[in-house]
């Protein structure tokens, strides 16, 4: 029986995906199981499995396209079955190969109706003899990226099927539209990556559309280096502030689990493991791996299983599960000459803790000064599922774990 190979949908944000390379080539046998294709989503590159045997008949899609998800990528049949009904398929749902445009056919209004429409304003817009194609023949694809750009799509000639507007000619438009567009000497034009553009598109979106308020909070860090150093002597795998923090951020979400919920629209529902999911920096964005159930782990589990999953972060070899279902998430910047800031939630999400470096500051103690360390942590929240009572309160329970961190070896 004919099978499709499509572009999956791999994660909640993923629109669109790129063909990285074909392991199978039109005419090779395929089996149940076997690697067909690579794909990159924007978080990782993953490998696609047969889900039927047969033989490689048809590749619609050249390694290097960026498709969107659900398009036909190939055809897996016998040597002799009929594929035709497929094929058709495919070219309905996605075609511009190479550059992955979705074809884009707008209803049409009844023929009487656009008599009517165009007698009326024939007299005020002769119909040109040659030039753009009217708005209506744009892909999807080309529309947004239009709308990105701010480029008037009346003013693009489209060299995609049939004349259609296509993201390259955008593109093209964007590039010739004004000398504060276009590179100067000196400088460079690099396109978004699948990643960066899901960072710019879901950040974009989270603050526009989830009511973010702050609540900063300043510990004594100095019991932290002292369990830093005294780690250092036990044997155990490489632990930092941030094998403490997840720690400590996986125990204060079963202590306030209010925290540990997201808003759904209609409801708020509250997740059942105490999952904590760390921000890591790639070359073109940031991806989150999750610590599942941190606050049953030891602290050396964890920093053995943030060593695994950062390292294969930065090789885009993470699987879905292991990037998504974070309850609440830690974005780190304290190797950083940053004393604090406030970070974006990532949706579903409802919040995400913010930590900045240890200062070593003179402090007031028992009346006098003296010197100590002191380090800032600011939660983001959603206030549509934590009012600021909660945040406090969570922020409290992670502070009181940090400032008395041998409490965690349990």
């Amino acid at each position: 029986m004919a099978g499709r190979v499509i572009m999956p949908k791999l994660s909640d944000t993923m629109e669109e995906g790129v063909l990285v390379k074909w392991h199978k080539h039109e005419g090779d046998p395929v089996s149940s199981g076997d690697v067909v294709a690579e794909v990159e989503t924007d978080k990782a590159v993953l490998e696609l499995e047969a889900y039927t045997d047969g033989v490689l008949r048809k590749t619609l899609v050249e390694e290097g396209a960026r498709v969107p998800v659900g398009t036909l990528l190939g055809v897996i049949a016998g040597e002799s079955e009929a594929i035709d009904a497929l094929l058709a398929e495919g070219a309905a749902v996605a075609v511009d190969v190479g550059r992955g445009e979705r074809p884009f056919a707008p209803p049409q209004p009844p023929e009487s109706l656009q008599t009517s429409v165009l007698a009326q304003v024939a007299h005020l817009t002769p119909p040109p003899a040659s030039g753009p194609l009217p708005v209506t023949k744009a892909s999807p694809l080309a529309r947004k990226l239009a709308e990105q750009r701010g480029v008037d799509l009346r003013t693009v000639q489209g060299t995609g099927p049939g004349g259609r507007i296509v993201e390259r000619d955008v593109e093209a438009a964007a590039s010739r539209r004004s000398p504060a567009v276009t590179p100067t000497a000196g400088e460079r034009r690099e396109p978004l990556s699948l990643m960066r553009a899901t960072i710019a598109k879901r950040m974009a979106e989270s603050k526009t559309t989830v009511p973010h308020f702050y609540v900063t909070t300043e510990i004594d860090a100095g019991p932290l280096l002292a369990a830093k150093t005294g780690f250092a002597t036990t044997g155990e795998p490489a632990i930092g502030v941030t094998e403490l923090l997840v720690k400590a951020m996986g125990e204060a979400l079963v202590a306030v689990p209010r925290v540990n919920a997201s808003f759904t629209g209609d409801a708020v529902v509250f997740h059942a493991g105490s999952h904590v999911g760390v921000a890591v920096a790639l070359e073109d964005g940031i991806i989150t791996p999750v610590v599942r159930d941190a606050d049953r782990k030891t602290v050396g589990r964890i920093a053995a299983e943030l060593f695994d999953l950062k390292a294969r972060a930065r090789r885009k070899a993470l699987k879905p599960e292991e990037y998504q279902g974070a309850g609440v998430s830690l974005s780190n910047l304290g190797m950083f000459r940053v004393d604090d800031f406030a970070a974006i939630i990532s949706p579903p999400e409802a919040a995400v803790l913010a930590v900045g470096r240890i200062v070593q500051t003179a402090v007031i103690h028992d009346g006098r000064v003296e010197p100590g360390h002191r380090m800032r942590m600011t939660l983001s929240a959603d206030h549509r599922v934590i009012d600021g009572v909660i945040a406090a309160k969570y922020l409290e329970e992670v502070a009181a774990r940090l400032e008395n961190p041998w409490q965690l070896l349990r």
